[in-house]
């Protein structure tokens, strides 16, 4: 019975262990080659199986699309879960921006993945994407909270949202496919933090006292370009 058991045990280990193999070969290929030139076949290449035997992890492609969108949705959902603890819904507004430009700088295969690469996946739409939903919604509801609270200018909250985020992900997007060049390298991170902090204080002008001040919470601007060199220069 025990040795049944761990044989068991054994083998659901090893099944873990292929599929995080296949999961990872296949982000690899996507991000390099692109999602529409790899085949299940060359992720088997990759991996060192038959494509036969990748057919008896995943269905086809799309489901390996679906497992990795997954991953990385129920990864940002577990960072923003904790902000929602934050009292002050501005507060938490700007957390959760800073939040999820961290999460797309630290984990750029994904955020590729989840919101830029063109990788249809009808998988979602067939099991429902739960996941997917729940940062924006968490996201939507700080906005509400923010507008009830005088914070922000009331409108319809899934339009405010959506405003925040596509503001958010352009910036971060530009950032992970490189399209800078005008800017200098260096300085990169500071103006895409920068956008963020310029976009917080642009939403709130209206209640700010002309110190930086609004309701008790410092609306501070990011660091500019030249404060930053100039911290580097005098530690140098």
């Amino acid at each position: 019975m025990a040795k049944n058991l761990k044989s068991t045990q054994r083998r659901e280990r090893e099944r873990e262990e292929m599929q995080e193999r296949i999961l990872s070969a296949a982000m690899r290929l996507f991000i390099s080659e692109g999602y529409e030139s790899v085949t299940i076949r060359r992720i088997a290449d990759e991996v060192e199986y038959t494509p036969g035997a990748i057919y008896s992890y995943f269905a086809d492609k799309d489901e390996i699309v679906f497992a990795l969108c997954k991953k990385a949705a129920e990864l940002l959902n577990g960072l923003f879960k904790p902000l929602m603890l934050v009292a002050n819904p501005f507060e938490r507004l700007t957390a959760i921006g800073r939040v999820y430009m961290q999460f797309a700088l630290e984990h750029r295969s994904y955020y590729d993945l989840m919101f830029i690469m063109s990788a249809p996946a009808p998988k979602m739409v067939e099991e429902g994407w739960d996941e997917g939903f729940q940062a924006f919604y968490m996201l939507r509801e700080t906005v509400q909270e923010c507008m009830d609270a005088g914070y922000l200018p009331k409108t319809d909250a899934n339009i405010a949202a959506f405003a925040m985020w596509s503001l958010v992900h352009g910036s971060v997007s530009l950032f992970i496919r490189q399209r800078l060049h005008m800017i200098p390298e260096e300085q990169h991170e500071v103006i895409l933090h920068g956008s963020l902090g310029f976009m917080m204080q642009a939403m709130t002008r209206h209640l700010t006292n002309g110190n930086g001040a609004m309701n008790g919470i410092a609306v501070a601007a990011h660091p500019s370009v030249e404060a930053i060199r100039g911290k580097k220069k005098k530690k140098s």
